[in-house]
């Protein structure tokens, strides 16, 4: 809570110094709630960069919704357009707030604030395992304002107590952290977790070419279900970023990102048990080439610099604050006390309307992994899309253990780490506010099989409220202990992405 605080008060801050003169929000890091949008992104004659995200909406420039059908326009970038303003008395009020609108709307004009609920409430059973109800018990808020036209702010904080399913307690056991969520202590018997968290983003954008943020949160660099290079299936980390586009139309995007990442091992010098986490940096850099209209290339280069050893505190590395990407892989290697990953992401857009998309990693040696996949939105109302992953054996790891690919005890890229083949197949159907999703996952060498189902109702397309009816099939060969067969039920807004699918 006192982070949080934290947040607020410098955003307060922030914000009160601004004088403004379009919003520069990140768009929700949420896939379903995406898809729309990505159907306009990926279209034949978009020029949108979508391979960082979350995508600043500052840098969303000459697209078309004709896409899409009629229905699906109305929800086409949702998140940008101002709320209407509501009806005086106090029942039409609520109703367009519960439905239509932000819960909370301040609007003098040139500033700009909203507020709305977070929730998840979500009871389930597990037909695999008769020893515990499970249910997910979320509750925090969003804020997020827009000052003037070229800066922008939102912070968010979560609340939570859970009862999870054995698969997820054998993960939440043996990392410390909740799958994406952070650290966690028990409650009621030692059977449920409470736990908590916070994220904040300040972001400025002084012309048409630059967008600066700071910020606690997430980033996620590729066009795929999963990402082998930047993933946000970790925890919130704080962060520092630039962007800027340059070239023809805005054909070229560089993104440089700087983050302070944790473990939860605790400082050996630390005096009581709350001494601070061993911490580490990284430093991003990613290039993005619009080359024609079909086709996007981009280049990634990610460093891990080591913080801190068994004699405490090591200086600051300038080399961190490089802005050219190369320099910190040509300088550093892939098995140093400083850890550099690096990898291309490729897409190509066909006519007709679909997608094709690539990434490659290689960490030295014999550690590389790469990832196919294609999506298709030919069909109104309708997403298909099919991956393959494949990671090498020891890919993201290091010979120094705190300078592996991690961040809170979870790989920074797929979820599984890696050794691993997986086969991941995704339809989602959205008509008008109905939506049905149905996702499988195989996986070879971890001879698992993944099947989920799920059916809901959008009741408010501003914040991603809805109710949801899902089944969860889980079939682990190896560890049959951790199948699972999981009806559940849902009321819950979902502005994130957070993985169970591993």
């Amino acid at each position: 809570m006192k982070n949080f605080y934290r947040h607020i008060l410098l955003i307060i801050a922030l914000a009160s110094s601004v004088i403004g003169v379009a919003q520069q929000q990140n768009l929700p890091l949420n896939r379903e709630f995406g898809l729309v949008n990505q159907k306009v992104f990926n279209s034949f004659n978009s020029n949108v960069h979508t391979s960082f995200q979350p995508i600043n909406q500052s840098f969303i420039k000459n697209v078309s919704d004709s896409i899409l059908s009629k229905s699906e326009q109305q929800f086409y970038l949702i998140n940008i357009s101002k709320s209407e303003k509501k009806p005086r008395n106090f029942f039409g009020w609520m109703w367009r707030s519960f439905a239509y609108e932000n819960f909370l709307v301040v609007d003098t004009g040139n500033f700009y604030l909203t507020v709305d609920p977070l929730f998840n409430i979500e009871m389930g059973i597990d037909s695999e395992d008769d020893s515990k109800s499970l249910y997910k018990n979320t509750r925090g808020v969003i804020v997020r304002a827009n000052v003037g036209d070229k800066f922008s702010f939102e912070t968010s904080l979560y609340e939570n107590q859970m009862v999870l399913p054995n698969y997820l307690d054998d993960y939440s056991n043996s990392t410390g952290v909740i799958p994406g969520q952070g650290r966690w202590k028990k409650f009621k018997s030692n059977q449920g977790y409470d736990f908590s968290s916070a994220s904040a983003n300040v972001s400025y954008s002084p012309n048409k070419h630059f967008n600066f943020q700071l910020g606690t949160g997430k980033n996620f660099v590729g066009d795929g279900y999963r990402s082998l290079l930047l993933s946000d299936a970790s925890f919130n980390y704080p962060f520092w970023k630039i962007i800027t586009t340059f070239g023809k139309y805005d054909q070229f995007q560089y993104t440089k990102l700087n983050a302070s990442l944790s473990s939860i091992t605790r400082r050996e010098d630390g005096s009581t048990s709350e001494a601070l986490f061993q911490r580490k940096t990284m430093s991003v850099h990613y290039l993005s080439w619009l080359a024609t209209k079909w086709l996007n290339v981009g280049l990634f280069e990610s460093t891990l610099w080591q913080t801190e050893d068994s004699a405490g505190t090591k200086p600051l590395q300038i080399q961190q604050f490089n802005p050219i990407i190369g320099v910190n892989t040509a300088t550093t290697g892939f098995n140093d006390v400083n850890h550099t990953v690096v990898g291309t992401n490729l897409k190509i857009k066909l006519p007709f309307k679909a997608i094709i998309y690539n990434q490659f990693v290689y960490d030295g040696g014999s550690k590389y992994g790469y990832q196919v996949g294609i999506k298709y939105f030919g069909i109104p109302y309708l997403t298909l899309q099919a991956e393959y992953n494949r990671v090498a054996e020891n890919t993201y790891e290091s010979s120094v253990p705190l300078q592996a690919y991690t961040n809170y005890n979870e790989p920074l890229a797929h979820p599984s780490g890696n050794e691993f083949n997986e086969l991941v197949a995704i339809l989602n159907l959205n008509y008008q506010r109905a939506f049905f999703q149905t996702k499988g996952i195989y996986y070879s060498e971890k001879n698992s099989i993944l099947v989920q189902y799920h059916l809901g109702y959008l009741i408010n397309p501003k914040n991603n409220m809805s109710l949801i009816l899902g089944v969860n099939k889980r079939i682990n060969t190896t560890s049959p202990i951790d199948n699972t067969g999981i009806i559940y039920f849902g009321f819950r807004t979902s502005l994130r992405n957070l993985y169970n699918d591993f």
